[in-house]
């Protein structure tokens, strides 16, 4: 069984969240935990997937303004 890391719960909340209240909160808690697994030593795929992951919460941060 694979645990899933806290910065890909926190992603996943903020990709699916749809109440605008809420979106920028989640985007933002999503890439403070990214930037804190970044500090850490990962897998390259992990390192990829992480990359990723910070794209596509600039780009939805984006939308938002």
């Amino acid at each position: 069984m694979t645990v899933r890391q806290e910065w890909s719960i926190k992603y996943r909340a903020a990709i699916l969240e749809r109440n605008p209240a809420f979106r920028l909160f989640r985007v933002t808690e999503a890439n403070d935990a990214i930037q804190r697994r970044m500090g850490d030593q990962q897998t390259s795929d992990e390192r990829r997937k992480l990359r990723n992951a910070v794209q596509a919460l600039k780009v939805l941060r984006e939308r938002m303004a």
